[in-house]
């Protein structure tokens, strides 16, 4: 495993700084408030959705292109944008990236920054996925419309500007799911590697988990235990919230829904995670990759200190984001992390 340090060095247990000041300027979420049954006509369903993200910054230095395009999946139009550098056509290196937002929410422009910083670092065409959305479009359809892309990208080649037989997928959260499910669904190669940002996701009940989710999972500092807690509990209600709109119970222990309940790794390319300290989803991530090592698959995992789930969406204000940018784009190049 590789750890990136946070603000206070070697030490765990302590928020990065700016994950800290902003926790303290909201609302504490308590324990039984995140844990209580969510009735669903009372939720702001379209407050949630929009809610869904940070804001990002173009930390691109060079001329980068996007395009607008339609994919063709079966019996419809997925819509994506494409970016590559401007000076690099064609690219040696194609990335399918899946953005998060619980299922729910999130666009192909969410994370188009990161795309830009990725294609520039990588010197790769990124193509950024609208994959549909529940409810409107219950699991599997977001899985569909991801996987059907990646066979699309493979035999599009020429047309995107790219020239290799294998793509790297990518995401983060619900996004990092999608590429993990492709990963699982890849019976004829086309997936050179898996690079799933704390998208390893159990979306079963707390107190169902195989691996017992508890909060005395995590080390905490214990001046910041309420808002350590609060960091985990914004997203164990995200995930009671999202559970009923994405899919059918009896399906949740589905491993193309929770990947912890694989037992068939045969189409699966290389991994790599990339984890937060304090990510509600961390042990499911942890029990995955364990997983994977166990029955001898290449998983990579690299572990952001002092961070929680969503650090990814916010480039320019955190460094990390950018670091973790740089990650990919080495996983692409083929350099050592």
């Amino acid at each position: 495993m590789i750890i990136r340090n946070s603000a206070y060095g070697e030490e765990w247990g302590l928020l990065d700084p700016k994950v800290l000041e902003r926790t303290k300027n909201k609302p504490l979420l308590s324990d039984e408030e995140a844990m209580a049954a969510i009735d669903l006509s009372n939720v702001d369903f379209q407050n949630a959705r929009d809610g869904m993200g940070s804001p990002n910054k173009d930390l691109a230095s060079s001329s980068i292109i996007d395009k607008s395009i339609l994919v063709q999946c079966e019996n419809r139009y997925i819509p994506a944008i494409v970016c590559r550098p401007a000076s690099k056509i064609p690219t040696r290196n194609a990335c399918l990236y899946l953005h998060g937002g619980g299922f729910i929410g999130g666009n192909s422009s969410t994370l188009l920054n990161q795309c830009r910083l990725i294609a520039e670092k990588a010197n790769c065409t990124v193509i950024s996925l609208d994959y549909r959305l529940a409810p409107e479009t219950p699991f599997p359809g977001a899985l569909h419309d991801s996987y059907e892309t990646v066979q699309w990208i493979v035999n599009h080649q020429k047309y995107l500007g790219f020239k290799n037989s294998q793509i790297f997928v990518a995401g983060d959260s619900a996004g990092g799911n999608l590429a993990v499910g492709c990963g699982l669904l890849d019976k004829n190669g086309y997936i050179k590697q898996v690079i799933s940002i704390y998208g390893a996701l159990d979306l079963q009940k707390v107190s169902q988990t195989i691996y017992h989710w508890d909060y005395s999972l995590y080390e905490m500092n214990k001046e910041q235990t309420n808002f350590i807690h609060t960091r985990l509990n914004k997203i164990m209600y995200i995930a009671n919230l999202m559970r009923p709109l994405y899919l059918d119970q009896n399906l949740v222990s589905d491993p193309l829904v929770s990947p912890v309940y694989a037992n068939d790794f045969k189409n699966m390319p290389t991994v790599t995670l990339i984890e937060a300290e304090f990510d509600y989803f961390l042990p499911s991530n942890k029990y995955f990759a364990n997983l994977l090592k166990n029955k001898g698959f290449k998983c990579q995992e690299i572990l952001y200190k002092g961070l929680d789930h969503g650090f990814f969406d916010r480039l320019g204000y955190l460094k990390q984001t950018e670091e973790v940018c740089v990650d990919i784009a080495n996983i692409i190049k083929g350099e050592k992390l």
